[in-house]
């Protein structure tokens, strides 16, 4: 995703990383690991590759083996050879974190699958796509076997028939949260359900943007800043950006009045929709719904949870049309509830199942789950640790930037990860949003100090950095209360950073965000 002309930082750091690979990674390899060098392609990637770097920015140079086997084979040995050269001495404070090589493996990053078979649907809605676009969009400094070129060529763009399906998913997801939205909105007021989900309503109408345009998303944080340079050349794309950055523009500048931002979400949806579309209504919902998914009901009403990603138009127009008559719609994506019953214990599995699903099975859905070992449970909790360093961060860089709507969907992402935190310290695990009520109970303390329980959820989020202080010290008192159980390392603490590679983060940051 290179933009015409590169931000001069982006020159500089690419030029950087270049003269530090071909004058000293590359050397190294060739005498201390010899053959190694064919193994593995080396790529500049996010902002610096895509030309928009500036002072706030990192300079991550990927060192991507094709097979695992040779990842596990030469990693070890890789890392310790790099930090062996003193690149830090050499090249000084260049950016934020300095240069940082990094290694890994297309496996590792959830590109196998679409490298070795694109040809099948499945392994594409299964796909992250901005995974694909941090390694299609990257800048290539090495690619002896032609990894990064036959990804290109075999999986550069989106197959027709899954690129409907997908806009066809967004624009349900619209539906379906800009009617949580306004529901809640109307019942209650501003309160925390009532603006996430109004945010998630207006983070799919960004990521229908760039589905207009046959583009690959890049990653969340970058999407807002990105869009109307890589969107440009496409009428559809911006008639649906145009009308995501009207409503992106309210949600970004808390405090809400009610009836500005319930208006600026029907008009979001009104402009959204697709030009022709022939799905809607769907007069007969319930049998289509019904058949393609499972209930949970309590005294508060039911939760339908598609079974199957890609479940078709019809199915699709059916949870819109129950959408719009009061329903709760969850799509396969959005929970992880195509994986819930799968008997495949371990760490990735574990991930891609969400909080709010394993709270729907505890209190009576279906099914019987693999359960976590005591070593996915660790790495959950250094994974939630490292995570919520990592948002608290982002949250920082935005408002530095002045991506006013990235920093708000930031902050929320904060506050549902301290949400889980908590629950999870209290035995118990996150509510979906559509059961979190404002007074939740059964954990220590709430999160942000209590944004949970306020009627005006909004007010807590307008000062950022009063926000950030307080982010900080509530992911302290969550962090000595997981090392006093023994549920987290101390040297995780004092550096986040460190675990990123055990946690493998990458993967699992946006499945529910």
């Amino acid at each position: 995703m290179t933009t015409i002309t590169a931000s001069p930082d982006s020159v500089r750091l690419r030029d950087a990383a270049a003269d530090a690979f071909q004058l000293h990674v590359l050397p190294a390899i060739r005498t201390s690991l010899p053959g190694v060098e064919d193994l593995l392609t080396a790529t500049v990637t996010s902002s610096v590759a895509y030309g928009a770097a500036d002072e706030h920015s990192d300079l991550d140079v990927f060192l991507v083996f094709r097979r695992e086997r040779d990842y596990r084979a030469h990693a070890a040995a890789l890392g310790a050879l790099i930090d062996g050269l003193s690149l830090d001495e050499l090249y000084g404070p260049i950016c934020d974190k300095g240069m940082r090589f990094e290694i890994e493996s297309l496996p590792r990053a959830d590109l196998s699958r679409l490298y070795h078979h694109p040809e099948n649907p499945d392994h594409w809605h299964q796909q992250s796509e901005w995974l694909l676009a941090w390694f299609l969009d990257s800048w290539p400094l090495h690619d002896p076997g032609g990894v990064h070129a036959r990804m290109r060529r075999l999986a550069g763009t989106w197959p027709p028939a899954v690129l409907a399906a997908r806009q066809d998913e967004a624009w349900t997801r619209v539906t379906t949260w800009t009617a949580t939205a306004l529901r809640l909105l109307h019942d209650e007021g501003t309160t925390y359900p009532a603006v996430r989900a109004a945010f998630r309503a207006a983070t799919v109408g960004l990521e229908a943007a760039y589905l207009c345009a046959g583009r690959f998303a890049p990653h969340p944080k970058w999407r807002e800043s990105y869009a109307r340079r890589h969107l440009a050349h496409s009428p559809d794309a911006c008639r649906v950006l145009a009308s995501q950055q009207q409503l992106a523009e309210v949600l970004a500048h808390p405090p809400y009045r009610s009836e500005d931002l319930a208006e600026a979400l029907e008009e979001h949806q009104d402009r959204q929709k697709p030009p022709g579309d022939g799905q809607e209504p769907c007069l007969d919902w319930h049998g289509p719904l019904t058949a393609a998914s499972d209930t949970f009901a309590d005294r508060h009403g039911r939760i339908h949870l598609l079974r199957r990603r890609a479940p078709g138009a019809l199915v699709l127009g059916a949870a819109r049309a129950a959408a719009h008559a009061g329903e709760t719609v969850y799509l396969a994506g959005e929970t992880g509830y195509d994986l819930l019953l799968s008997q495949r214990p371990g760490y990735d599995h574990s991930m891609r199942v969400s909080e709010p699903l394993r709270w729907l099975h505890a209190h009576g859905l279906r099914g019987d789950p693999a359960g976590d070992t005591s070593a996915t449970e660790n790495l959950r909790w250094r994974y939630l640790n490292f995570v919520l360093w990592r948002k608290l961060r982002v949250v920082d860089k935005t408002r530095r930037r002045g991506l006013h709507f990235t920093c708000r969907w930031y902050q929320l992402q904060v506050v549902d990860h301290l949400l889980e935190a908590e629950t999870l310290l209290a035995g118990t695990h996150a509510p979906p949003l559509h059961r979190l009520t404002r007074a939740p109970r059964g954990f220590t303390r709430p999160p942000l100090a209590g944004l949970l329980d306020e009627a005006r959820a909004d007010t807590g989020l307008s000062d950022v950095g009063a926000f950030l202080s307080q982010g900080w010290r509530d992911l302290a008192g969550v962090q000595d209360r997981l090392v006093r159980h023994r549920l987290l390392d101390p040297r995780d603490v004092t550096d986040p950073l460190a675990g990123q590679w055990d946690v493998q983060y990458w993967k699992y940051e946006n499945l529910f965000s």
